[in-house]
């Protein structure tokens, strides 16, 4: 059954009130029940409900992203963290990244991170999904991904980019991709990574791989931000009667029939509010978890799946006793900001003027143009922390032994990314009339891993995340070389005439303290309590619920179906059978797509 309308925000239009006795027969009921209409949820919804016989019914706990304009605003995404569509969830206090909680956006929006995330591009490293394939998951390597990486892009050509061969892209998707207008300091930029021995290559998506300096990709669209809900829920695919797309609504738990030898999933229970009444709706066929890496192992964990210690601590009922749920959550860590003084002219800093930034959006607005149409990051280099050919050493650095954490020879394990504006870190006003930019080394193949847990049988209590950074020193260590290689950017010849560090610096407050730091002074020590003061999360968590080979070391098996459970699935970040590479959503939206292709062929069977 579906709805007339685009969207639904009453639960008695979709689901059937909660009563001290009910027949789950008597319920309102669809085919699919996808929860969470994120970037995996808005794709998966799309695809199942082509098929008019079967009726989807996608849950979303946040609002329309219509009804946010900064959305749609590429530049603006700094603005969309900690506001009313971010989740803005917390970890626990990291012990050896500051003693401090970092914060982790989730979009709480339609069309969830792709809503608010830095619309970067990126296939990532073929050998990173031929690794899944390796750790188990059959099905998951690059030859079967690709496809899906084409089926769900529409590129459209660059007259800036000659080298990019539009045949390495899809044409005729629904997500659209193009390259943003980058200001000045950004090829200045990749000159100084080629100096330094970054090979420069013109596009990052090839099946030839990610290692150099590049351009990033932009899901853009005429300016415009284009989230997987706006290009996957478009006006049409809302129009369709057999699907219902409810907005501000959160799932609490799934519901099971216990009756038979393993626990069938029969629907899912929903509410408005902690206090608002509950709702059930009952799953024809199965109920689909997209809600992301940390909220679908929390649904697992509230609604009974998960390690046992975890649910008996909770004060949860075990369903099913599946211990790696909630395990093996992997994130890339940055160094924090190494800010480098630039000449003006160069950089997007005028746009902390007010009268700048208006006209800016002015821009915008009213043509689909001008600075507020680019990325925030719109360029890295992708390289790797054993090649002896780049500048990492220094007269001052120690001679620590590195483990290269990477999936196979031609993946990296260090991302050099850019923004082309001092940032002094998330929340921290730039002061006027400084002009530069901000260099993020991140560590991309993490070998500290951590969890989400929980602490009640609540969904509406925030999960506990404990991402363990630096539980492995080894990732500290690659984060040292990706800061000595980034103050080696501010110092290339070919910059020269740009940037303008001073001689050496030993101010830790001053916003240009690492750019301005001499690198052969310096110590790895003093660069490691830098690190632990201002490093943070780069927001790209996984593996929460990831695919195995058995429930021994994973919690979904390559079909995405929950071990040891009929009728659940999950279909997210989280399935990553490990962290991957780069930036992810191209990745989530391929895993999407094939995803759409393996559940109807099961329904088949």
């Amino acid at each position: 059954m579906g709805s007339s309308h685009s969207y639904v925000t009453d639960p008695d239009a979709f689901a059937t009130k909660v009563k001290e006795t009910d027949d789950k027969s008597s319920w309102k009921s669809y085919d699919y029940v996808v929860v969470g209409g994120g970037t995996a949820g808005s794709v998966l919804a799309s695809r199942l409900s082509e098929d008019p016989n079967v009726s989807v019914l996608l849950i979303e706990a946040g609002n329309s992203y219509e009804k946010d304009f900064l959305t749609q605003i590429p530049l603006a995404w700094p603005q969309i963290l900690k506001s009313s569509i971010d989740w803005d969830y917390q970890t626990v206090n990291q012990p050896r990244a500051g003693d401090r909680q970092h914060s982790v956006p989730r979009g709480k929006v339609l069309g969830g991170c792709s809503s608010i995330n830095a619309l970067i591009y990126q296939h990532c490293s073929t050998e990173d999904f031929d690794e899944w394939e390796r750790l188990g998951a059959t099905g998951w390597g690059y030859k079967d991904l690709y496809p899906y990486f084409i089926k769900s892009e529409k590129y459209t050509p660059s007259p800036d980019h000659p080298g990019v061969v539009s045949s390495d892209h899809g044409l005729d998707g629904p997500w659209k991709t193009t390259f943003a207008d980058v200001p000045r300091i950004h090829n200045v930029l990749i000159d100084a990574c080629e100096e330094l021995g970054v090979k420069r290559i013109d596009d990052f998506n090839t099946p030839k791989g990610q290692m150099g300096v590049s351009t990033f990709l932009s899901i853009t669209d005429h300016g415009k931000r284009d989230s997987a809900a706006i290009a996957y829920l478009t006006p049409t695919v809302l129009k369709r009667p057999n699907l219902t797309v409810a907005l501000s609504t959160v799932v609490e738990r799934v519901l099971f029939d216990e009756s038979g030898s393993e626990p069938h999933a029969v629907g899912v229970e929903v509410s408005k509010s902690a206090e608002a009444p509950k709702y059930r709706v009952r799953a024809n066929r199965e109920v689909i978890l997209c809600g992301g890496t940390i909220a679908s192992p929390q649904i697992l964990l509230v609604s009974g799946i998960g390690p046992e210690e975890v649910l008996s601590k909770a004060g949860i009922k075990v369903v099913k006793d599946l211990p790696q749920v909630g395990k093996n959550y992997y994130d890339h860590i940055s160094s924090g900001p190494i800010c480098i003084r630039a000449k003006p002219g160069y950089s997007l800093d005028f746009l902390n003027s007010p009268i700048q930034a208006i006209g800016a959006m002015l821009q915008w607005f009213v043509f689909g143009k001008g600075p507020m149409t680019e990325l925030a990051a719109p360029g890295a280099a992708f390289i790797r922390v054993d090649d002896e050919t780049l500048p990492y050493s220094s007269n001052s650095s120690s001679d620590v032994p590195l483990r290269a954490n990477n999936a196979g020879p031609n993946t990296p394990d260090l991302e050099i990314v850019w923004f082309p504006l001092v940032i002094g870190g998330f929340g921290i006003k730039t002061p006027p009339g400084i002009y530069g930019a901000t260099m993020g080394p991140v560590v991309l193949k993490p070998e500290s891993s951590g969890t989400i847990t929980v602490e009640s049988p609540s969904v509406y209590d925030k999960p506990v995340i404990d991402p363990n950074f630096f539980a492995s020193e080894n990732d500290m260590n690659v984060l040292v070389r990706g800061v000595r290689f980034s103050m080696r950017v501010g110092r290339a010849n070919s910059a020269k005439n740009v940037f303008e560090p001073k001689a050496d610096s030993i101010d830790t407050k001053d916003f240009f303290y690492m750019g301005d730091a001499d690198p052969d002074r310096i110590t790895d020590e003093e660069i490691k309590e830098y690190i632990r003061g201002h490093c943070s999360a780069a927001f790209h968590p996984t593996s929460t619920a990831r695919i195995g080979a058995s429930p021994e070391t994973g919690v979904v098996d390559p079909r995405l179906r929950v071990f040891g459970v009929k009728g659940l699935r999950v279909v997210d970040a989280s399935v990553f059978p490990n962290q991957i590479s780069g930036h992810p959503a191209a990745p989530v939206v391929a895993v999407a797509e094939r995803a759409a292709d393996i559940i109807k062929e099961d329904a088949k069977a």
